[in-house]
């Protein structure tokens, strides 16, 4: 493998986001809202706590709880699973002197109270949910930008690197190569070449 070839940390491959974690989101809402409501209706319907005096019935809130944590879906399946449980043994009897729209008034009013809330809070969390996983998702790709980045930075530091010293051990063979040139120019002017000797007459003598 070249040295040359960026190599991107594995902290930086984020594993997308999954059906699972969609799946246990919706069992934990689930599971909340059955402990909750199972909770409410066992105290109603033991007798400790009487709801019909209040102004709204404890279900109201827990819709608007789960609503808040899980979104519309929390909501919504709050809002039934409430409903589902007020109206176990069936609906009330409507009298004779009460009319329909009076009669579906007073039995329909609480739990379309509760898919409302339910609803409307589950709209803002929904939304603001998906506007933080847009905001995760495009900083998941600055940061891999960021290290393709430091990557890229980090090949071509390596590569100005080899470059700095193959240019300096060519600077240093020219700087051997002069040394030695001067040496043997030197040595060809220390030695000159010698006058051949004169031949001695007899006449010098």
């Amino acid at each position: 493998m070249s040295s040359d070839t960026p190599v991107i940390s594995g902290t930086l491959k984020e594993p997308p986001i999954t059906a699972f974690s969609s799946s246990r989101s919706n069992i934990l809402a689930l599971a909340e809202g059955i402990l909750l409501l199972g909770g409410v209706a066992l105290i109603e319907h033991s007798g400790l706590m009487s709801f019909s005096s209040w102004p709204a019935h404890p279900y109201l809130f827990i819709a608007i709880l789960l609503s808040a944590q899980y979104g519309v879906l929390g909501g919504v399946l709050a809002a039934m699973g409430a409903t589902a449980i007020s109206y176990f043994n069936g609906l009330p009897a409507r009298p004779f002197d009460m009319s329909h729209a009076e009669y579906f008034r007073l039995t329909w009013a609480d739990p379309l109270s509760w898919v409302v809330a339910g609803l409307m809070v589950g709209i803002v969390t929904s939304s603001r949910t998906r506007m933080l996983e847009e905001q995760s998702e495009q900083l998941r790709k600055a940061r891999m930008a960021e290290g393709l980045i430091a990557a890229q930075y980090q090949v071509l530091a390596q590569r100005t690197h080899k470059l700095e010293r193959s240019l300096a051990g060519r600077a240093d063979l020219s700087v051997l190569d002069d040394s030695e040139a001067s040496a043997e120019t030197a040595k060809g002017r220390g030695k000159a070449p010698s006058r051949p000797k004169k031949p001695v007459s007899s006449a010098d003598h």
